[in-house]
């Protein structure tokens, strides 16, 4: 007989919450409190531990260096389709806004996509439509974005006939070594990548085509909404437990019961040691002996 964990949701939090507070009518603290609770609770807990591990498929563009979180990064064409004389495509979807490109075409196929506005605040990629002011059909893009949730860069793959890792450094380093020239004169295949603020990451070399790419991230959960009692929570059952105790920490602190929001926010830290292994943020090469 196979045993599954339990899958917690927003209702399950809301529970062991108003437990740990013996408040279980909810008389003193409302769902719309408690749940602002357990989301900051969860957003902490991944901060802390980068549990929330997500590959991210993507794609570098032609000539750009750094690349920020929520914009697109990039996008390819699947299909050129046929018969296309005057190409052009719309984004939608992916909970940001403001990506635009142009497209050309050859002998009515589109040979290229070149964007003028990457955007902001993209969740998840947005949806390509490509029009034509004749008959043109058939074309399809692929686009990719970082996600505007992103907390943390681990490692980039980059696939050029196999998939091989970019070297990590430091930014200061990385513009030592890779920035000595503008970008538009320093583009070949990229070798190395570095976090710039708390926002994008820069590529090195400049990439001299587009390129598929793997980015290994941490990125934030997306808060419950206030009344969700049913919504799965995408970080790992393994993980879950410390979230209720720093829930309670917040709702104490902010009520000014000090002492006991020290002891919750003890014991958060407690289970984090029991129950989340530290994650190895960054190597510089996985290549070096």
């Amino acid at each position: 007989m196979t045993f599954l964990a339990p899958v917690s949701t927003p209702g399950t939090y809301e529970f062991q919450v108003a437990d740990l507070l013996h408040d279980p009518q909810l008389n003193r603290w409302t769902e719309a409190q408690l749940d602002g609770y357990i989301n900051e609770a969860r957003r902490q807990l991944v901060m802390d531990t980068g549990c929330l591990r997500t590959l991210q498929q993507s794609y570098t563009t032609l000539g750009v260096e750094q690349y920020q979180f929520g914009s697109v990064s990039g996008a390819a064409i699947i299909s050129p389709g046929a018969n296309y004389s005057g190409p052009s495509v719309t984004f939608s979807g992916g909970g940001g806004t403001g990506a635009a490109a142009t497209l050309t075409q050859s002998g009515g196929a589109l040979n290229a996509i070149s964007f003028t506005n990457y955007g902001s605040g993209y969740s998840s990629a947005p949806i390509a439509t490509v029009s034509d002011t004749g008959a043109g059909t058939g074309g399809v893009i692929q686009v990719g974005v970082i996600s505007v949730n992103t907390y943390d860069f681990l490692g980039i793959h980059v696939y050029y006939n196999q998939r091989y890792a970019l070297d990590w450094y430091p930014f200061s380093l990385f513009s030592a070594k890779y920035r000595y020239y503008a970008a538009n004169f320093n583009q070949r295949q990229p070798e190395a990548w570095a976090v710039y603020g708390e926002q994008s990451i820069f590529i090195g070399q400049t990439p001299d085509q587009t390129y598929p790419t793997e980015w290994d991230t941490v990125v934030l959960p997306t808060p419950f909404a206030v009344g969700d009692s049913t919504t799965p929570d995408p970080i790992p059952i393994r993980n879950q437990d410390p979230i209720k105790f720093y829930a309670a920490h917040l709702a104490k602190f902010n009520a000014q019961n000090y002492g006991e929001a020290q002891a919750f926010e003890d014991k958060y830290r407690k289970r984090l040691l029991e129950v989340c292994a530290a994650y190895t943020r960054r190597i510089g090469s996985v290549y070096a002996a």
